[in-house]
């Protein structure tokens, strides 16, 4: 017998899944251009995943089986989100965050030196730029995606929750002065790069509690994504090796084994800071989202953090923290399991002082979030009980989703 779920459950993540012929009349100019520049890696990850070339409407059959079964940007509502309303309909979810795919590729742009491999190929293809005007186009692209964004949340303010992006922040007050205006425009939520310092600094420097608090004080989560970690493992060489040839392409994961068992360490090292250098005691209502990063490391960070700040940092923390790092992250923190593969019933067996940290998503309409995942995840969390699949479905993914 499954456990009982909310009629309407809260997905945080979902993405906008446009193929690239479309790009131009969805975003704007500098998304046409990409869509051309970008052909060669789209084309790359096969003809059903993207690139998709005979397809230009959103237009698949809006039934429950396909938004269960059919991904990618032939899904109903990949891109039309007129239509993902009627989607979330079917699916029971009455809210869901809608993170970038086509942003994505902005952002490898405007991050030349952490973009790696995919970054310097992007500026190959577009003539051999500059690290200066690659730039440029990405942060052109990422005005383009935010635009998306705010008409996207105006259609339902409510239900859909177009996430933001940065153009690269010069320093803390170029940092405000963006989200200020994501703010002003009606965003709602905001994606960060982790890999890098943000706007050059750590998190946990003085200089940037304006910024938390501007976040805390507009109730915008702040929010780690995969694909937005760029900077962290700058270098290439770490993966030049036999065993981690690609098999398979993604523009946000490596379908190889060192890119899926690494894509979670730098929002992991990102909350190190946050934590250990009092961020979320100086803000208690700031919401902090890693999202598509799995959850397997958020016990046993909780864990590693409480020992140093209990047993060798307890007389240089005092006065700084006034709780124990693991209730910071319980308290602040909100993570997304890759349904498909990890254990989750036991990490809320294993881990009770993070249970309220664990989220369910979707990852609509990308392939990662699986078939039918709803029906799979209540069937795992059975043995738990309805309490824990309302906190699952509904209540902890509610910080990410005020």
């Amino acid at each position: 017998m499954t456990a009982p779920v909310p009629s309407c459950t809260l997905d945080v993540d979902g993405h906008e899944f446009a193929p690239p012929r479309v790009w131009g009349e969805i975003f704007g100019p500098t998304a046409e251009r990409l869509a051309e520049v970008c052909g060669p890696f789209i084309a790359a990850m096969g003809e059903d995943y993207i690139l998709r070339p005979d397809q230009a409407d959103d237009d698949a059959a809006m039934t429950s089986e396909n938004v269960w079964t059919m991904r990618h940007t032939g899904a109903p509502g990949a891109f039309d989100m007129v239509r993902r309303l009627e989607a979330l309909d079917l699916m029971g979810v009455s809210r869901q965050l809608v993170f970038p795919s086509f942003g994505l590729w902005g952002q490898i742009l405007s991050t030349p030196d952490g973009g790696g491999p995919i970054a310097a190929g992007l500026r190959h293809f577009l003539g051999g730029l500059s690290h200066d005007e690659a730039t440029k186009i990405g942060f052109a692209a990422t005005d383009e995606w935010n635009d998306w964004a705010v008409r996207t949340t105006a259609l339902d303010p409510d239900r859909l929750r177009g996430v933001g992006m940065l153009r690269a922040p010069r320093d803390a007050g170029d940092l405000i002065e963006q989200t200020q205006e994501l703010i002003r425009r009606g965003i709602r939520a905001l994606l960060i790069n982790t890999g890098s310092p943000l706007a050059g600094l750590s998190p946990a420097v003085p200089e940037l509690d304006p910024f938390w608090a501007l976040a805390a004080a507009n109730d915008m989560p702040v929010m780690a994504h995969v694909g937005s970690d760029l900077g962290l493992f700058a270098s290439a060489a770490w993966a030049d090796a036999p065993a981690f040839a690609p098999e398979k392409l993604s523009f946000e994961l490596g379908f190889e084994p060192y890119s899926l068992a690494s894509t979670h360490l730098a929002a992991e090292h990102f909350l190190m800071l946050m934590v250990l250098g009092g961020v979320f005691e100086r803000h208690p209502m700031l919401r902090f989202g890693a999202i598509e990063l799995g959850a397997h490391w958020l016990g046993p960070l909780a864990e590693n953090l409480d020992m140093w700040a209990e047993k060798v940092f307890a007389r240089r923390l005092a006065g700084k923290l006034s709780l124990r790092p693991s209730e910071y992250l319980a308290r602040n923190v909100r993570v997304t399991p890759h349904n498909i593969v990890e254990p989750l019933a036991l990490f809320f067996e294993r881990y009770p002082q993070v249970a309220d940290c664990y989220c369910y998503s979707t990852d609509y309409p990308h392939l990662e979030g699986g078939r039918h995942i709803k029906d799979k995840v209540k069937e795992m969390l059975a043995p738990l009980g309805g309490e824990v699949a309302a906190r699952y479905f509904a209540g902890n993914g509610a910080w990410l989703l005020p």
